[in-house]
């Protein structure tokens, strides 16, 4: 979510989901560069159906692209194309259950469902008034979607149903209240961000938030509102988060500062009321690290490419992590 900071905006935007599977002998490998849409910096990463992964851009495009081939195609085009002040989308999951592919809208302060085959847009929710907040991620779980504000101190619930029906009502979602420190001035131009990167439990009974200004994970019980602190001292500005049974990715974008990028591995306890960091990895072909997602026995992470100013021409991509034991 930094980005926007680095492209003279007020505000920083940033923001989270799959692996590789194990190829049959003679199958081509999965590449580790796997090149997404020029010109378009991205922000929110998810994978849908088989190898197939989807990248946004606050510009307000969503490129589809297989993770085997590297064959893409531009699933929603382009909405604003000023970098200096678009903020179309952000974060991004698919429902496998509906093939709906969910993001968040930035500060509309509202979300989109897609069809993730052909990029139609099938509803769109208000989650709160437009400038009070930023809608910066979500994750979904068997009866619901929950999207984190980086200003505002709530997490939006959006119901779904059984089958991962979507209510037809605009104005559907609720809000589950944070503590205060999720709360930070954005129309008086405070620094980003509060609530970022949001994962859930495989049971969809925990939720856990990352705080990016304190570095900071929580566990959220959507069911009852508890809200506690599981992780500290995390280094600065956790963005997206990915996540594979107790084990948490928390991506740094650490190379506007000119360092490289980190990406923490977290295991839980049994409890999920606390986090030991257990591994870092960094690798060379990182630059800006937004959100990623596990795919098989893969973390993918997307390039923002912070200290880049985009151009029509400037190149993006997708970088390929093995997760190995030891990273676990």
């Amino acid at each position: 979510m930094k980005k926007l900071f680095l492209l003279s905006i007020s505000i920083v935007l940033v923001v989270l989901a799959a692996p590789i599977q194990s190829t049959i002998a003679g199958d081509k490998p999965f590449p580790k560069i796997v090149e997404t849409l020029a010109g378009s910096f991205p922000e929110g990463f998810a994978i849908g159906t088989g190898s197939t992964a989807y990248n946004s851009s606050p510009l307000g495009s969503i490129y589809k692209v297989d993770l085997r081939s590297g064959q893409g195609e531009v699933l929603v085009p382009v909405q604003n194309p000023d970098p200096a002040s678009a903020c179309v989308l952000l974060g991004m999951r698919v429902d496998p259950r509906t093939n709906y592919l969910f993001a968040a809208g930035c500060f509309n302060g509202n979300a989109f469902v897609y069809d993730a085959d052909t990029g139609a847009l099938i509803m769109e929710y208000q989650l709160a008034p437009p400038f009070t907040g930023v809608v910066n991620d979500l994750t979904i779980t068997k009866d619901a979607v929950y999207f984190t504000d980086s200003f505002r101190p709530v997490l939006y619930r959006l119901p779904l149903s059984e089958n991962g029906g979507i209510p037809l009502n605009p104005g559907a979602a609720t809000e589950i209240p944070l503590p205060a420190e999720f709360e930070l001035d954005f129309l008086g131009g405070e620094d980003c961000c509060g609530g970022n990167g949001i994962v859930s439990t495989p049971d969809g009974k925990t939720l856990i938030v990352g705080h990016s200004n304190l570095s900071r994970l929580y566990r959220v019980d959507p069911a009852t509102g508890d809200v506690q602190v599981i992780t500290e001292g995390l280094p600065i500005f956790p963005d997206g988060l990915a996540i594979e049974g107790r084990t948490i990715y928390t991506l740094h974008p650490l190379s506007f500062l000119g360092l490289p990028d980190e990406i923490k591995v977290i295991e839980l306890s049994a409890d999920l009321l606390s986090g030991e960091i257990v591994g870092t990895i960094t690798d060379p072909d990182l630059d800006g690290v937004a959100s990623g997602a596990v795919f098989g026995s893969s973390l993918y992470v997307n390039n923002a490419r912070y200290n880049t100013m985009p151009e029509p021409d400037t190149e993006y991509w997708l970088t390929k992590l093995r997760i190995t034991p030891k990273d676990r």
